[in-house]
């Protein structure tokens, strides 16, 4: 679990200074770090469930799970590989839970061009591919080039996308107003930590264990 964001004290100066660096890195293709990108392992989600956008589940159903992640963040990795494949496989694909991504993006300039890239791929219809295999290949470290504008289009490269379409969606301003609206939402319902589900209005901070996750869908039931 990563710890409290600290999101009164995000300032939209800070975060516009953040964007303009990354708009920069975006567009002259800079490589801060060595870290290749050869070695890339794309993840594909092997799912019935509708995917749409940010969204994993059929629109109608019962009952949301509003999912705040930062792609650097250790812990939502392992609720990627430990909660998120039973959860789809029981729920989700039955139509009972639809699942909706919020991305946090805070634990620095990588955060925010995964974010950016993880946007692009969901005007593709492949958000919940990149998801999957950003945390495939999740650094050791934060901020140590594990997610570089290199590495990020090898990885939209390894799922097929559109390369010429995912650029310009990646730098463009609505992957920054999607950050933003994120950030705001989670202010809002008062997410300072990641990952952090809300079911039912009920905010669920750090790595919540599926038997924990099944209660709480059961007592949002109608």
């Amino acid at each position: 679990m990563r710890g409290r964001v600290g999101l009164g004290q995000i300032t939209l100066i800070a975060l516009c200074a953040g964007v303009a660096l990354i708009v920069l890195v975006v567009l002259t293709g800079a490589d801060r770090t060595a870290t290749p990108a050869s070695d890339i392992v794309p993840v594909r989600v092997e799912a019935t469930a509708v995917m749409d956008g940010f969204a994993l589940g059929a629109p109608e159903a019962p009952v949301t799970i509003d999912l705040y992640e930062d792609f650097q963040c250790p812990a939502c990795r392992m609720w990627r590989e430990s909660v998120f494949p039973p959860l789809v496989a029981n729920v989700v694909a039955d139509g009972a839970v639809r699942i909706v991504f919020h991305d946090m993006a805070f634990l620095g300039d990588e955060s925010i061009l995964a974010g950016r890239a993880a946007f692009a791929a969901a005007q593709q219809g492949r958000f919940w591919d990149f998801w999957s295999t950003l945390y495939a290949n999740q650094g050791q470290q934060e901020n140590a080039g594990a997610y570089t504008v290199d590495r990020l289009t090898t990885m939209a490269s390894e799922l097929g996308l559109d390369l010429g379409r995912f650029s310009t969606d990646m730098s463009s301003p609505a992957a920054d107003a999607s950050l933003v609206e994120a950030r705001t939402a989670a202010a809002a319902l008062g997410v300072q930590s990641t990952p952090s589900l809300v079911i039912d209005g009920q905010v669920l901070g750090g790595l919540t264990q599926y038997d924990e996750v099944q209660r709480r869908i059961a007592a949002a039931m109608p």
